[in-house]
């Protein structure tokens, strides 16, 4: 168990004042004076805002992290729209240079057994402890990975867990093939693992089982929550099911073994392609039935040198799935020799009995899905002409730098600032999960605007730029910390629900839904092996972008939807990649302290 403090309740006063701070930008005057006087009611003496304030304090002196148990089921779990693209993020590594289903079978089998060899660290908990700085990080998420499975429910799914290192643990992963679902065990009897070559000639048989495609149930995974655990409730009526749903369930992880997914005559890039791939499998017609996207960890490997990942957000972020990644991925490249050997125990092909009412949700999803896919613009951008060691080497914040760049791509399209989510990590503290760092800042907007002004002179664009660098660094410094407003504004409206309070006109009012409307919303996840996430707007008319800042590069995935109008994932890394290069133009005027 490890000895860290428990997330504090932030005070009230604060998190209201750096509300306020935080709005300015995006209100029109009169409606920031609304705001101010709702935030005065608010913290009136010894009105609901101290009520409130004083029962979350209690509850956090109760619970090992107040936000934790909320926060798990109103950002995921009673989340009721499909998770592939809503909540599930693709991660796409760098393609490897094997070509052919028999190469393909090769590397899945030697990435399973890197897996189970991370896994063992897991199970004995000897995974070095992940440190930010000088302090230590809740290390809960990389015990929900492996082993864990969403399960849809009635209004709210369930998550379970199959921790291993105990007798009773799971010895096998799933595997799909074709829309085809099998059981493989990857221990043998005495719990030693398979080796690669073991893992090679199962894979070979299940390949020989599945050269037909199959009714794919596992696209029913991308319906509408509602309209999954309907089907689900119907499926499992069935004993067949029942069982080879709960093999699923219990199982390590999934390996999506998929079919080609380059043309080439194709108008996207290869690695725009692959994103898309790994985020949604490319439709029905493609490899989006053979995924089971309740899977807390799915591994996806084709033919064309694919390596990639799907994850359920429900029970960690990147940085620990990410982790795991880089410790398998880079072993891949390796020049390694497998051959096949002989197992005792074939792979168990797993059956379900598909009546008229399934076949039919089968093919209501495949429609859906498709539709969400058709809508989506996913696009892989990288910017090539310098990286996060050439901001250090101008003494910027990486991240900082780049989230100031993008609101000054979106200035320079729009011609105003937009309410800018960035997770931030809250894991300093037990069962940490995130909260948000604003991006828009008062600091950032007085930059956009001089940028786009004629007579504002470089140098002062450039001081102007070192504000707002140091303003959402500073902003990150608070959530990281504990200090973030949205999760604190979230329990307040949480603790009122349950103590049948009525929740206050500010948690209501259209200016606190205006500026958490998040028409950017961003994520850095760093991987040393170039590894890149995707996922998508959390709006209509919003835009998604993951990024990983490598040392020489940078990596975006950014996404919109292609039924707005107003928004365009290729325009928007154009005008991105500009206002990289004019930031880096104007740190290089002159030497500054360190932000």
């Amino acid at each position: 168990m490890q000895n860290l403090p428990r997330l504090p309740v932030p005070p009230l006063s604060q998190t209201l004042q750096k509300f306020l701070i935080s709005v300015k930008p995006l209100l029109p005057l009169e409606k920031y004076k609304h705001a101010t006087e709702l935030v005065n009611k608010f913290i009136h003496p010894g009105g609901v805002g101290e009520k409130l304030q004083h029962l979350l304090e209690e509850r956090a002196k109760n619970t090992v992290n107040w936000l934790e148990e909320w926060w798990l089921n109103i950002a995921y779990l009673e989340y009721r729209l499909p998770v592939p693209i809503h909540v599930n993020p693709g991660i796409l590594m760098p393609t490897l240079s094997f070509r052919g289903s028999d190469e393909q079978l090769r590397y899945a089998a030697r990435l399973i057994a890197y897996v189970i060899e991370y896994k063992k660290m897991i199970d004995e908990a000897t995974l070095p402890i992940d440190r930010l700085g000088k302090s230590d990080l809740c290390m809960k998420q990389f015990y929900r990975i492996l082993g864990c499975c969403r399960i849809p429910g009635d209004k709210r799914d369930g998550v379970l867990i199959h921790p291993g290192g105990k007798p009773d643990s799971p010895r096998h992963i799933t595997v799909i093939c074709n829309g085809h679902i099998h059981s493989l065990d990857v221990y043998e009897t005495n719990y030693r693992p398979l080796s690669a070559g073991q893992l090679y000639q199962q894979l070979q048989k299940i390949a020989n089982l599945s050269t037909e495609p199959t009714l794919p149930v596992g696209i029913l995974t991308s319906e509408h929550r509602d309209n999954w655990y309907k089907a689900y409730a119907h499926l499992v009526k069935d004993e067949t099911n029942r069982k080879s749903l709960e093999s699923i369930h219990q199982s390590i992880f999934v390996l999506c073994l998929d079919k080609s997914s380059v043309e080439v005559n194709q108008k996207a890039s290869r690695e725009t392609v692959l994103l898309n791939q790994v985020d949604h499998g490319g439709g029905s017609k493609r490899n989006s039935g053979n995924r089971w996207f309740d899977k807390i960890f799915q591994v996806i490997v084709s033919p064309d040198g694919l390596i990639g990942f799907n994850y359920e957000h429900s029970a960690a972020e990147g940085p620990p799935i990410l982790h795991l990644i880089d410790y398998c991925f880079p072993r891949l490249k390796e020049a390694v020799s497998i051959s096949s050997s002989v197992v005792e125990k074939d792979p168990k092909k797993l059956q379900f009995n598909i009546d008229g009412e399934t076949k039919q949700a089968i093919i209501a999803a495949s429609k859906s899905f498709d539709g969400l896919i058709n809508d989506l613009e996913l696009i892989y951008y990288e910017f090539p002409h310098f990286g996060k060691e050439t901001l250090k080497r101008l003494r910027s914040s990486p991240d900082a730098f780049i989230q100031v760049a993008f609101q000054l791509a979106y200035y320079r399209i729009y011609g105003k600032p937009a309410p800018t989510y960035e997770s931030g990590s809250l894991r300093k503290f037990q069962h940490g999960r995130t909260d948000t760092i604003r991006s828009c800042s008062s600091a950032s907007l007085a930059y956009c605007q001089a940028m786009a002004s004629s007579t504002v002179p470089p140098r002062d664009q450039a001081n102007l730029l070192r504000s707002a660098l140091a303003s959402h660094r500073s902003y990150t410094d608070q959530v990281i910390n504990g200090e973030g407003i949205d999760r604190h504004l979230l329990g307040l409206k949480f603790i009122a629900l349950e103590n049948k309070i009525e929740v206050p006109e500010l948690l209501r009012d259209e200016v606190h839904e205006m500026t958490t409307y998040w028409k950017i919303s961003t994520s850095q996840v760093p991987s040393k092996h170039g590894g890149l996430l995707c996922f998508g707007p959390v709006v209509p008319e919003g835009y998604g972008i993951c990024y990983n800042p490598m040392d020489n590069r940078l990596l975006f995935a950014i996404s919109t939807w292609r039924s707005c109008a107003e928004t365009d994932a290729e325009k928007f890394s154009s005008v991105l990649g500009q206002s990289l290069e004019d930031g880096k133009r104007l740190l290089e005027l002159g030497p500054t302290s360190k932000l």
